[in-house]
């Protein structure tokens, strides 16, 4: 088998493992924290919203896809009745929302590119940066395509809150994890 191949055929099962494991947590997050939800959609504490991040610090560009599919497949449910151009642009803010933010943290050099080289502080600006971008990112896209009971003034805020508590809940209990995890030395 070429090289090109494997390359092929891990990508693609790296991409259909993660919206998997994505669809898994979002459907784990909307029967842990049901009580939470602010309205359909929209919960106080939403941990894919950390996945994402972790998918696209360890995976890079097929964790994103993997969060386009997942995205795609949750939203044919909860958004179908809106329309199949909202399901399909849905899901690409929910994918790649998070692959541009860290690729643009990046390149300015204010993050690590290893999630076990992150400080708390990288974490932290992750999270908020990346909350705050796909709160923004989602409300937008929700306001254009008429999404039925959108209120962008309103509703960021508790978005917002839910990716940043879902965030810090998954990359800190991720980076608590890591940092107990010894790593081995190179002699």
């Amino acid at each position: 088998m070429t090289q090109l191949v494997k390359g092929t055929l891990q990508t693609i099962f790296l991409t259909v493992l993660s919206a998997a494991l994505y669809v898994c947590l979002f459907d784990l997050n909307t029967w842990i924290f049901s009580s939470f939800q602010h309205k359909e959609g929209i919960s106080w504490v939403f941990l894919p919203a950390g996945f994402r991040v972790i998918l696209v610090i360890l995976l890079g560009m097929s964790g994103a896809l993997g969060l386009v599919l997942g995205s795609w497949f949750i939203a044919r449910d909860t958004l179908g009745g809106s329309g199949e151009m909202l399901v399909l642009l849905n899901g690409l803010v929910s994918g790649l929302t998070p692959w541009v933010v860290y690729k643009y943290l990046r390149m300015r050099r204010w993050v690590s590119e290893k999630l076990q080289t992150l400080t708390t502080r990288q974490l932290l600006n992750i999270t908020l940066i990346f909350s705050a971008t796909s709160a923004i990112a989602h409300q937008l896209l929700w306001l254009l395509m008429d999404h039925p009971h959108a209120n962008p003034w309103v509703d960021v805020w508790p978005m917002f809150f839910g990716n940043v508590t879902g965030s810090l809940l998954m990359l800190y209990s991720l980076k608590f994890m890591l940092d107990r995890v010894p790593v081995p030395s190179q002699n």
